[in-house]
């Protein structure tokens, strides 16, 4: 929707952004076609093939879907059998066509004789990747075509469903993740309070929306508006800003505009962090055309806030948290999320913080949740998509002021819900509205307070041609074939977040998870930067999307190891 108006960007410009538009849509499915010469399948899908069977006998077998339609990609659903009520399998199609074939299925469904763990590995022997997590299990068998999720009891949850014969964990790489040590859920009330070391709050909002006509190189409508929603932690030797933005992304020294001004008013170390809203305009210059006003518009809105913020700092009472995996039904957050690229991988953790004021109520409320902002799609209408719904809610529900960061939503990341539409997007804005209200219900004081915070510069190899080319756009310094960005790390009792400066993959995310013992643990992504896509080497494929738009291989590593350095030069 950015390419056909796109009047003032060069030709080449122009080109690259069409081409990258044209990209998205096959990223919503896995787009592998079974090998004519592969062995047939250990378990198929009511007898159908992932990556072979087509449409037209999807419809032939099943009969016609409860649902059909489009999120980026063709899809339709099915009651799940033997399930409750409201549970559905989806069959994800690599066009629209009868002849187009199966990418993926993500099924509530559980196949007879696939019911547990026990099961699954007398069928299939070990896993080549196993994720454990509190409260439920993932079990890789990706050369088979297949993911089970399984709940706590080891009792399977879900089924993915997609073309076999790929490996995704080489043998050699680590194939065990455990992450069950990990807080998770309601958890008790601390013996005795928390000295807070003289903590204060401040929060503000503002309005980002554009306004200059020609701001955007396409007549726009805002529906909802864009906004920066803010909050400010400080005790007497420290200031951290936390910044929640519904913008599609900017590049890191648009961003450092804001944090040097931020620094100049009194904050130690800023995290401003990007929705990646899809339907807020390209605050980068991906698409061609490079918003150099409405990024000034946005520096000026945002550093104001800030200003806001540090003026209505005011006592906290108290710090409470919570966190909580989701049920993964049918390899997925059902109607939430689930991962395009690899079915069935993801963290289903959502966070909180809320500093409670002397007055009892909140001052602000700091969600944390993985999740592509792409869920509206009409040309020209801008708008804050469900982190905007979220929020307001969130508000209206007596959280003082909401601020939405963005976790490691890489690889794809993106909504379970039904269509791209303004309704389908505050449905589910609402639905996380509601969970965050349970949250706030059972969220407990800290056991602990500090408030530290260290930013620390990272050097990107900058080896994918692709992605160099858009540094041109606006110029992007890169040194000796670096480009430089930074990560920050921040304690705020006994929460720990760490900023990402781009799209993170979950399962570089399980990496650094596994090193936090904070509670709750927050990976902020697209913060201070977006460097596209930060994907594990060994996942690395030929000419697919992310790879695309990603720096190059090494960039998980870097970004990892950075992780893992402050978080034991901290907590230790």
């Amino acid at each position: 929707m950015f390419c056909s108006n796109s009047v003032k960007a060069s030709w080449a410009h122009f080109i690259a952004g069409c081409l990258f538009m044209a990209a998205v849509a096959p990223a919503q499915t896995v787009k592998y076609k079974v090998s004519p010469y592969a062995p047939a399948p250990a378990l198929t899908y009511h007898g159908l093939i992932a990556g072979k069977s087509t449409l037209q006998e999807v419809t032939a077998a099943l009969g016609e879907p409860s649902y059909a339609g489009f999120w980026y990609n063709y899809k339709i659903y099915y009651p799940a059998a033997g399930r409750p009520e409201g549970m559905v399998d989806v069959v994800h199609f690599q066009g629209d066509k009868p002849e187009s074939i199966i990418g993926d299925i993500e099924a509530a469904s559980i196949p007879e004789g696939y019911a547990t763990e026990a099961e699954i590995r007398e069928k299939l022997g070990a896993p080549e990747y196993e994720l454990r997590m509190v409260t439920w299990k993932l079990l890789d068998y990706s050369e088979k075509g297949l993911r089970f999720s399984l709940d706590a009891a080891a009792k399977t949850s879900g089924v993915a469903y997609f073309a076999h014969g790929n490996r995704r964990v080489p043998p050699g790489e680590r194939a065990l993740v455990d992450l069950t040590h990990l807080k998770t859920g309601p958890q008790q009330a601390p013996t005795q309070s928390v000295d807070l070391l003289g903590l204060r709050a401040g929060a503000a909002e503002r309005v980002l929306s554009p306004t200059g006509p020609d701001w955007l190189p396409y007549p726009y409508k805002v529906v909802t508006n864009l906004k920066a929603r803010i909050a400010v932690f400080a005790t007497d030797t420290l200031k951290v800003a936390l910044i929640g933005a519904d913008l599609f992304g900017m590049n890191w020294d648009d961003i450092k505009v804001i944090r040097d001004a931020a620094k100049e008013a009194g904050v130690d170390h800023t995290i401003f962090a990007m929705a990646h809203n899809h339907a807020a305009g390209d605050t980068i210059g991906v698409y061609g055309h490079y918003p150099a006003e409405y990024i000034k518009h946005i520096q000026t809105q945002t550093i104001d806030g800030i200003k806001e913020a540090l003026n209505k700092l005011q006592p906290v009472k108290e710090l409470r948290v919570a966190s909580r995996e989701m049920p993964m039904d049918g390899a997925r957050v059902m109607g939430l999320i689930r991962n395009a690229r690899n079915p069935g991988v993801l963290d289903p953790t959502i966070s909180l913080v809320q500093a409670i004021g002397a007055d009892g109520q909140p001052v602000a409320s700091v969600i944390n949740f993985a999740c592509h902002t792409e869920s509206l799609e009409k040309d020209g209408e801008l708008g804050a998509d469900f982190p905007g719904y979220l929020c307001d809610q969130v508000a209206a529900d007596g959280g003082g002021q909401p601020v939405f960061l963005n976790g490691a939503l890489g690889g794809m990341v993106s909504g379970d819900n039904k269509a791209r539409t303004q309704e389908s997007s505050k449905e589910m804005g609402l639905q996380l509205a509601a969970i965050v209200k349970e949250l706030a219900a059972t969220a407990q004081p800290v056991e602990s307070f500090s408030l530290e915070a260290e930013t620390r510069n990272v050097e990107i190899p900058l080896t994918n041609p692709r992605f160099k080319a858009m540094t041109e756009n606006p110029k992007r310094p890169v040194h000796k074939g670096r480009m430089v960005t930074d990560m920050t790390y921040v304690e705020l009792g006994t929460a720990q977040i760490v900023s990402l400066p781009g799209e993170l993959l979950p399962e570089v995310s399980f990496e650094i998870l596994g090193r936090m013992q904070g509670f709750p643990r927050m990976l902020v992504g697209l913060a201070n930067d977006e460097i596209g896509y930060i994907i594990p080497p060994y996942d690395f494929r030929d000419d697919y999307y992310e790879e695309t738009m990603s720096p190059g291989p090494a960039t998980a590593p870097q970004i990892r190891d950075m992780a893992w350095r402050m978080i034991n030069e901290h907590q230790n």
